[in-house]
């Protein structure tokens, strides 16, 4: 096991391999704000622990490689998901000594991502760990229960978006005024859109069944959706928000939830496209979504297809968007989001 070396930081030759799934549990995009071809080893003393949602925060006070004693900032997953790893603020103490390994930030040489701790006696804490226990209950027959995001090698929150080429000259103009750096909905608490609230990793969902409604929980954002199944039409002067309004109906084992009434907003907070600055893919008032739920009984899995229409932002419609849940006891935890910033981190 790696050896502690107190209070030194250099850029190491660590393995890319275990930064590779970043991209895929980080609960914003990894790749715009930190770069994994500049990989870091930071040995130091805790000096502050942020168990927070959407992001924590670990602060080390370390010698760089010119003497200097430093604070270096680094970022990770939400507290509800590392804590279930084993990574609290019991085992980060203040003057707890630790290394952590990660990627730099691309703006800040004294910030990073971790994804390990190593501590002196031994312990290695990895960020991306499965937080899931195989679910002890019976075979699931139904849609009903609670879900873990299923893992898929190369899932990223900002992977190629074809539709950012059937922009309408609205469309355009919504991207051309959205700067991802400071715009994401996610710093505002807003839990962003119908398609990221289904695809949020390492927290799980559960779906219930009462007479004249299904109920859907997440405990990213604390999103809780009513599937009303009594009602046909959407209120016509209706409230709009990110989420919007939402009908449904069982289709046999199939629950199919139209959804409408959103607010102008976010679908993409970040889309990296070649030799062009980061973007995010927005949509606008008049878009409507199908998603169509069932259980896989075979597989025991959860699968999720959504269907995305939004004739005023793009000129076709969304090709279908599939994914799946495993069965999983975990407890929905509070999420309690902090409003941050890009940086947010601790008030001094």
């Amino acid at each position: 096991m790696p050896s502690i070396r107190s209070f030194s930081v250099s850029v190491a030759a660590v393995c890319s391999a275990l930064l590779l799934p970043i991209g895929a549990q980080a609960h914003h995009s990894f790749a715009p704000h930190f770069d994994n071809k500049k990989p870091v080893s930071i040995s130091g003393k805790v000096t502050a622990f942020e168990a927070r949602n959407p992001h924590s925060y670990l602060h080390l006070k370390a010698v760089d490689e010119n003497g200097r004693t430093e604070e270096y900032v680094c970022e990770s997953h939400g507290y509800t998901q590392l804590g279930r790893i084993g990574i609290t603020p019991a085992v980060l103490k203040v003057g707890t000594q630790v290394r952590i390994e990660g990627s730099r930030s691309r703006n800040d040489a004294h910030r990073c991502f971790f994804t390990e701790i190593y501590f002196a006696d031994g312990r290695v804490l990895h960020v991306n760990e499965n937080p899931a226990r195989p679910a002890t209950q019976a075979v699931r027959s139904d849609i009903t229960g609670t879900w873990l995001l299923a893992p898929r090698p190369g899932r990223g929150t900002s992977d190629p978006q074809p539709m950012m080429a059937f922009l309408t000259p609205a469309g355009k103009t919504a991207v051309d005024h959205y700067d991802p750096f400071k715009d994401d909905p996610a710093f505002r608490c807003d839990p962003v859109a119908v398609r990221r609230v289904w695809g949020a990793p390492g927290t799980p969902l559960s779906i219930t069944r009462e007479k004249d409604r299904v109920i859907l929980r997440h405990e990213w954002m604390d999103v809780k959706r009513i599937v009303r199944l009594d009602q046909r039409e959407h209120p016509k002067n209706g409230p709009r928000t990110s989420l919007g309004h939402s009908i449904g109906h069982f289709e046999g084992d199939t629950l199919v939830i139209e959804t409408a009434n959103f607010s102008a907003g976010v679908l993409n907070q970040y889309v990296e496209q070649p030799g062009q600055p980061t973007r995010g893919l927005l949509h606008s008032a008049a878009l409507t979504s199908v998603e169509k739920v069932h259980l896989d009984a075979a597989k025991q899995q959860l699968v999720v297809e959504v269907t995305l229409k939004d004739p005023e932002f793009f000129t076709h419609d969304f090709e279908p968007w599939t994914t799946e849940y495993n069965p999983s006891d975990l407890k929905i935890e509070p999420f309690t989001c902090s409003p941050e910033g890009v940086d947010g981190t601790l008030k001094k």
